[in-house]
């Protein structure tokens, strides 16, 4: 049998086993162990079917308000991340472009021969 990666995996696998010796009776199982297994089968049905009827507890309740809420709050946080990630990628942008322009004007203000200015190492040097 393959091992399962289900967080219940000993518990799955015994429920598989469970249901394999109820449902195929023609397998060799002591009769006490499929009559036990039966009956246990049963009162766990019962319990489930008594559970289902009755209205959900304030805990479940509280439960599944967290859960929808939570969920929410959830996509809320990551839109403001991602608002604040573009913002800053804007204000970076607007700043790099801001620096540029005065480093340009403070260039273009020096009286520099106008050969300095056609150097092509001259301006990339001084953006650095």
């Amino acid at each position: 049998m393959k091992p399962s990666n289900h967080p219940l995996g000993g518990e799955e696998k015994l429920t598989r086993s469970v249901n394999r010796i109820l449902n195929h009776p023609a397998q060799d199982v002591d009769p006490k162990i499929r009559q036990g297994l039966q009956q246990a089968r049963e009162q766990a049905m019962a319990r489930f079917d008594q559970r289902i009827a009755q209205p959900p507890s304030l805990g479940e309740q509280l439960g599944l308000w967290v859960l929808r809420h939570t969920q929410a709050l959830r996509r809320s946080a990551l839109a403001l991340g991602f608002a604040m990630v573009a913002s800053t990628g804007v204000w970076l942008a607007e700043g790099l472009l801001m620096e540029e322009e005065a480093v340009d004007a403070a260039i273009l203000s020096h009286e520099l021969p106008l050969e300095a200015f056609m150097d092509p190492h001259f301006t990339g040097n001084l953006h650095d």
